[in-house]
This record gives structure tokens, sequence and C-alpha cells, in this order.
């Protein structure tokens, strides 16, 4: 079973902001794997997470911008999640 975070709408997500490098191109955002996907719901909270993540630090790697700074907004990022959402990131 899949599991859910109760109460959870999309207003209430957390988020990262992401900079637009070219101004009117679309930005990083637009270059990330879920950009214009529909949820895999099959998939378990902290996979999607887990994922996300990894698919951000890549995207950085990838253009030479994953820095020390970069790092700890991820580890905020998941921090943030599991705080806002108890027990929905569990093994």
């Amino acid at each position: 079973m899949v599991a859910r975070a109760s109460g959870y709408t999309r207003n209430l997500g957390i988020a990262i902001m992401m900079e637009h490098p070219i101004p009117g191109a679309g930005g990083r955002h637009r270059q990330t794997l879920s950009y214009g996907q529909s949820p895999d719901l099959s998939l378990q909270p902290r996979q999607v997470l887990a994922r996300e993540v990894q698919d951000l630090r890549s995207l950085y790697q990838r253009q030479g911008v994953y820095t020390e700074g970069m790092k700890r907004s991820l580890q905020s990022l998941v921090r943030l999640n599991k705080s806002a959402w108890v027990g929905v990131f569990e093994k």
C-alpha cells in the first residue's frame, strides 16, 4: 500500500526555488525529470523524494554549480518534508 500524507494539498507542499540562469528560457525546472509529468502514485513518498533530490543533485553537478550551499539546501528540503509530514517518509 502506498503511504499518503493526510491532509496534503498542492499548496502545502515543500518546494525549492530553482533560479533561471537565462531569463525567459524556462530555467532548470524544465530540465528536471518530473517537470510536466503526473506523479507516479505506485511509488512510496520516500522513493519520490529521494528520486527528486537525486535528480536535482545530478542536474546541478552536470552544470557545474553543485556547491556545499546547494548540498545543504537539498538536505534541508528533505528535513523540511520529514518534519512537515511526520511518518510519511519512513522506511
